[in-house]
């Protein structure tokens, strides 16, 4: 199996673990307070990877990936503290449609901060997976409240921690570096931010326990671990356009949990989605996974 299929393969399991952990982020932002809970979440997170992955960390580790460590921290709390705020204040479907924006953020945020320019076929699979989310997740009811800009603003930094991974990547940092010390970097903003905002305090029912421990240890520990290792053989464009299919996961989630209906127009999403995903693997688009300023992917 080649290293592109084998970063792809995991990068779908990425999209899987995000597509329901925004079902356990609705329910947890029901139960819980948002900065207590991505406080508790990122703890768990950290003292998991340091367990299984800190005497690698700090062998691995010298000046250069501390620094680069601590900016992508930063980025990746912000990302999800307004994730997670975005889909507490915003319709699920509206907020499942703008945070999975992120799909084309990366691509757009390259061209205008690297200058790097695009094939055809990548642009076509971009606006691709771009029309797949709009089938799959929007209503035609858009309404700019604030959480919409949370929304938005979610999918920006999510494209730029992408591209940080991709840049950091490249210059040699290794994965585990990039995966523990970013989260001590969270779990240090989050308990920063919540102590004086809304304290800390444990959750009282098993439901809470459970979001906890899944955002904790799964979608966070986990998952930013095998980000980092799949972005070592793929693109940032590549990534981005595999993660389109989060919403996907959700939607499948929500048919399963909350017994929600399943449009026409949304199985079309699921079909375009697809079908740019086939384009993108047999066309090799995400090959090139150390792409210079200028260079067309």
């Amino acid at each position: 199996m080649r290293e592109q299929l084998k970063a792809d393969i995991l990068l779908l399991v990425y999209s899987l673990i995000m597509g329901i952990t925004g079902i356990v982020l609705k329910l947890a932002t029901q139960e819980l307070d948002i900065f207590n809970f991505i406080a508790l979440r990122f703890i768990l997170a950290f003292f998991v990877s340091f367990i299984f992955l800190g005497k690698s960390c700090i062998a691995r580790m010298d000046r250069r990936s501390l620094l680069h460590s601590v900016i992508l921290g930063v980025v990746t709390y912000l990302a999800h503290v307004t994730c997670t705020a975005g889909i507490a204040s915003a319709p699920v479907s509206i907020a499942g449609f703008l945070t999975g924006l992120q799909t084309i953020m990366v691509p757009v945020l390259a061209f205008l901060f690297t200058g790097r320019r695009y094939s055809l076929r990548t642009i076509l699979c971009v606006c691709g997976g771009f029309f797949s989310i709009l089938l799959l997740t929007a209503d035609g009811n858009f309404q700019y409240s604030s959480g919409i800009w949370i929304c938005l603003s979610s999918s920006a930094l999510a494209g730029a921690q992408i591209l940080l991974i991709e840049k950091y990547l490249g210059l040699g940092d290794d994965p585990v570096v990039l995966t523990v010390v970013p989260l001590g970097v969270m779990a240090l903003c989050a308990v920063s931010v919540a102590a004086p905002v809304s304290g800390l305090a444990l959750p009282e029912k098993a439901s809470g326990w459970f979001c906890i421990f899944w955002t904790g240890i799964v979608s966070t520990a986990f998952a930013t671990y095998i980000q980092a290792l799949a972005q070592r053989a793929t693109s940032a464009v590549n990534t981005g356009i595999i993660f389109a299919s989060i919403p996907v996961f959700t939607m499948a989630g929500g048919w399963l949990v909350f017994h929600e209906n399943i449009s026409i127009r949304a199985l079309m999403g699921a079909a375009l989605l697809i079908g740019s995903i086939v384009v993108m693997e047999l066309g090799g688009s995400g090959r090139d996974s150390r792409c210079g300023v200028g260079r067309e992917v």
